[in-house]
């Protein structure tokens, strides 16, 4: 018998360990996380800096727009609101 609900993964984000439930990770998720108080990312004027070191990807870069990044135990996730546009 399988058990279809996908276990939480633990990543890091913003120095904080927490544990995500999907399989990928968006830019706007990772925003929405990081600052859930914000509009949403798709929609807002701020811009976010997001960097990401992946356990198998290697350090990477995540902009509004980029397809999402697998989500691995271990990751550590930056996210910082950088200004308007």
């Amino acid at each position: 018998m399988s058990n279809s609900k996908q276990p939480n993964t633990k990543i890091v984000l913003n120095l904080e360990e927490i544990e995500v439930p999907q399989e990928k990770l968006t830019y706007a998720q990772l925003v929405h996380l990081a600052y859930h108080q914000d509009p949403p990312a798709d929609t807002s004027d701020f811009i976010y800096t997001i960097t990401i070191s992946h356990p198998e990807l290697g350090d990477l870069s995540l902009a509004r727009g980029d397809k999402p990044v697998p989500v691995k135990e271990g990751m550590v996730c930056h996210v910082r609101k950088t200004g308007r546009s």
